[in-house]
């Protein structure tokens, strides 16, 4: 029978089945309720999830305690710090799910031993890096450069439809950088 981790790792990149088998006997299954932290600030991000169901959001929190949201994850997603996750340094974002989650995760030196064991999980978990890391975050800060806040807003609800009936407009306003006023006229039609 095929899993949800399973039909995610063949579509970002097949791989023969014996390699398949031997990494997916390296993830554990877990259930984490609304509101756990995957990760704090500070922390080194020693795990890779794949996200079965649920939602999560990343954020940034300032010295004056300011929480500024930088990307969300909802349902058969994956989810780390990526910068934190390949160096094992001090994660300077927090990842905390927004409801009750069930996850995937392998923690970094299984994910490092099948890299060196496997040439073509090698070559998956580069396809993984430029689908998820590279071109996301080229998209998002251009995003932010050249789309106007109803541009942000409709492509947030364009890659993520249920994302108004899942996360808190408060969130939401934070991650497209715009104010709760702003999104609530967005979202009226209002100019």
């Amino acid at each position: 029978m095929e899993t949800n981790l399973t039909s995610f790792i063949k579509s970002i990149n097949p791989l023969p089945d014996d390699i398949l088998e031997d990494v997916i006997s390296h993830f554990q299954h877990l259930e984490y309720p609304k509101n756990y932290f995957l990760l704090k600030q500070g922390n080194p991000c020693k795990y890779l999830w794949f996200l079965v169901k649920g939602a999560v959001r990343y954020f940034y929190t300032d010295e004056d305690g300011k929480e500024s949201n930088v990307w969300f994850s909802i349902d058969k997603d994956i989810v780390s710090d990526a910068p934190s996750f390949a160096s094992q340094n001090p994660s300077n974002e927090n990842i905390q799910l927004l409801e009750d989650s069930e996850l995937y995760a392998i923690e970094y030196n299984d994910l490092k031993n099948l890299l060196q064991k496997h040439h073509a999980f090698a070559l998956w978990h580069i396809s993984l890096i430029e689908k998820y890391y590279i071109t996301q975050i080229e998209d998002r800060i251009s995003d932010l450069q050249f789309l106007t806040s109803k541009q942000r807003y409709e492509k947030l609800l364009a890659q993520f439809p249920t994302i108004s009936n899942r996360v808190s407009l408060g969130h939401i306003s934070s991650y497209l950088n715009i104010t709760q006023e702003t999104l609530s006229r967005i979202r009226s039609g209002k100019k």
